[in-house]
Order: C-alpha cells, then structure tokens, then sequence
C-alpha cells in the first residue's frame, strides 16, 4: 500500500482538492478551538500535532500532512498508543493529555512543562523547561510587585511620588502605601481591603503578558516581541537565497508579521488597562472579564510559535543546506490564524498561505522515509475499519 493510500483511509478535515467545496475559507480553520493547541510530541510523525475537543468531549489529535497526503487527518486522542509508537516521554504525555478536561495553550502547556522536567525527554528539553519557568516565576513576582507600584502613582497621591518600588518591600513602605491608597478607597466608596485584594488578583491575571519593564515581561509579551525579530531575520536571511526558498522564507516572514500585528494588539490593550487602574478597580468585574478574554485570546493567538523560533535558534550557522531544511519545516507547520480572527480583507493572504502549506507540509513529510512502516499500516488499516 502507498503512503497516499494510507493517508486516504484515515479521516481528514482538509479535502483534496478535486475534492474541495467551493468555499476557499474551507482549507482555514474556523476557531480557535477547532485549530487545537500544540502538542509537543517528540516521535517523528507527532511532530506538530495539536489536541482538541471533539464531538461529545472526546479529544482529537491531529496531524498536519500524514506521510505526504493533504491537507489534516484526525485521530481519537485514545487511540494514538494504539496506532503510533511512542516515546517515553510521549507516552507520559499523552496520559496527561488523556486526564486534561480543559484543553487550551496554557493548560497544555503546564502539563508538557511537567513532563518535560522529568527529563524523559533528554537534558536540552528539561533544562529549557526548568529554564523557561524560572524565568517566568522571576518576572510575575517583579511584575505584581510593579503593578502595585504603578497603582500608587497613579492613584495615590503626591504623597507617594517619590517612592521607589523597592520600598514596597518593607513594613514601612507597605504601610505607606496602604495609606496612601485609602484616600482613593473612600473617594470611590471601595473598602481599602477590597482595592488591595483586586490588585493582587490584577497582577496574577497579567502575570503571562507581565509589563514593559525590565525584569517583568511575561512569557505572552517576550514571545509576541520574538515573532518580530523572528520575521526580520528570516527577511534577511532569504535576501542572499534561490527563488524557491526565498518565497517560503517570505511567506513564513509575512504570516509571522501577520501574527504579530494581532498579538500586539492584545498586548497594547493589556498596557492601556495597566495605565487606567483607577479604571480598572473602580469597574473591577467587567475590567476582569474583559482583560480575561484578551489574555486568553493572545495565548492561542501565539500557540505553537515558541517552537518556530526555537528552531530557528538553534539552526548550525555555517551550514547553509541545513538552514534551508528549518526554513522548510517552519514553512509547512507554522500556525495559521482561524477565520474568526481575521478581517475579510485578510482571507486571500491566509488562504494562499494554508494552501502553500500543505503542499509543502505534504513534500516534507513524504521525504521521511520510514515514517511508517508495515505494522503502522495495519494499525491504520484496523482504526479505519472500527470507526466506520
């Protein structure tokens, strides 16, 4: 059997095109829910999977161009030890996945996180994991204690002008401080208990985006501020390269610029909360409901790149073939935006994209030889048979 045949005998959302509905928005997916979250898989033909809520609450993985065929082929998130074999650490995983009711891009995260210091996965992966989360734990700490600091400059006062953050670290400063926010509390008719609870509530839910200070950028913030240099730099790079890979680098540094143009509207919208606090607490339920939203928004905005950039990091600089291999991948797997969040006169942009893309993604996942093999057939063959 071929590998376009065994590609064909799983289900798949993405037609091929004599196949296809007239509708081009069909090869985009609608939301963000129905394009899933990154799995961070490391067996080789898991590589770029996403997980997401299927019908009934089952979890479905999907999987980009399968052995070369179009467009995304789905699985039962319960099937996949039945189908695949997989590695240690994609085995701990995926029980975890399994057990994980919410799916969204932090929730996964947090469990690929807890894996990954294990180190089951090999040193590199535990120690960018251990890395990653003790940055993160410095900044939401600075970051709520910034919070505070701009919260007394803002409302509290030119009695507390002068004073540095730092300060709010000792008894003296805190009592300061709470002073100088209890003028504000009576103004407004808010107990000077309920401002302070609602602030640290406030610095926990932006801890992901954090501010623009030094030392308090949260991850959301430092990953939407990558996809920028990320963009330039593959720009730059194709400006000394051969047609074909000159026009993937451009469309993966467009749909990058893309992406960071929605991002950064989130983050700005963060930012100008943070600068109307008195705003802010004075209107805390729907300040709370609003800011939840956008966060949330920005984390599956931004699913999916952090590996596009690791890759490309980690790239052999004196090694021209094997920049161009990276250039490929993140070409055939970088995340597409869904329909709800693009305007109309954005659509043609992402359609070209996703359907570059899985032609390429296609290409490349044909190249891997031994990608599946003759027991990974049968497995295939079996699973189609029960699920029709």
């Amino acid at each position: 059997m071929t590998k376009q045949k065994i590609v064909k005998s799983v289900s798949h959302k993405t037609p091929e095109p004599s196949q296809a509905p007239e509708d081009p928005l069909a090869c985009l997916p609608n939301t963000f829910l129905s394009r899933g979250v990154r799995t961070p898989f490391t067996t080789k033909t898991l590589r770029y999977a996403r997980v997401a809520a299927g019908k009934g609450g089952r979890s479905m993985i999907m999987l980009p161009g399968l052995a070369g065929g179009l467009g995304t082929y789905e699985l039962p998130l319960d099937t996949l030890r039945e189908v695949f074999d997989l590695s240690v650490h994609d085995r701990m995983l995926f029980d975890r996945l399994l057990e994980l009711e919410d799916i969204r891009p932090g929730t996964v995260l947090e469990q690929a996180r807890a894996v990954a210091v294990t180190g089951v996965g090999g040193v590199e992966l535990a120690r960018t994991a251990i890395e990653r989360g003790g940055s993160e734990k410095s900044s939401r700490e600075l970051g709520q204690l910034a919070v505070l600091h701009q919260a007394l400059r803002q409302l509290g006062g030119s009695a507390v002008q002068d004073m540095q953050r730092e300060e709010l670290l000792t008894m003296e400063g805190q009592v300061r401080a709470r002073k100088a926010l209890n003028r504000f509390a009576s103004e407004h008719k808010v107990a000077n208990d309920t401002i302070i609870d609602s602030l640290g509530e406030w610095s926990t839910m932006i801890a992901p985006v954090g501010l623009e200070l030094d030392g308090c950028k949260g991850p959301l913030r430092v990953l939407t501020n990558g996809l920028a240099k990320f963009a330039n730099d593959v720009e730059e790079w194709a400006n000394s390269e051969q047609s074909d890979f000159r026009f993937m680098a451009g469309r993966i540094s467009s749909a990058t610029t893309a992406t960071y143009k929605h991002a950064l509207k989130c983050v700005e919208e963060v930012d100008s909360w943070n600068r109307e606090l008195g705003k802010v607490l004075t209107d805390w339920e729907r300040a709370k409901q609003d800011i939840g939203k956008t966060i949330e928004k920005l984390w599956w905005l931004l699913d999916g790149w952090q590996e596009m950039i690791d890759l490309w990091h980690k790239r052999p600089v004196a090694d021209r073939v094997k920049q161009r291999e990276i250039i490929e991948e993140v070409a055939s797997f970088a995340p597409i935006l869904p329909v709800e969040e693009i305007t109309t006169a954005e659509q043609q942009f992402w359609i070209d994209i996703r359907v570059n893309q899985m032609l390429w993604a296609g290409e490349l996942r044909k190249l891997g030889s031994g990608e599946i093999d003759a027991d990974m057939v049968d497995r295939l063959e079996r699973f189609r048979r029960q699920s029709a």
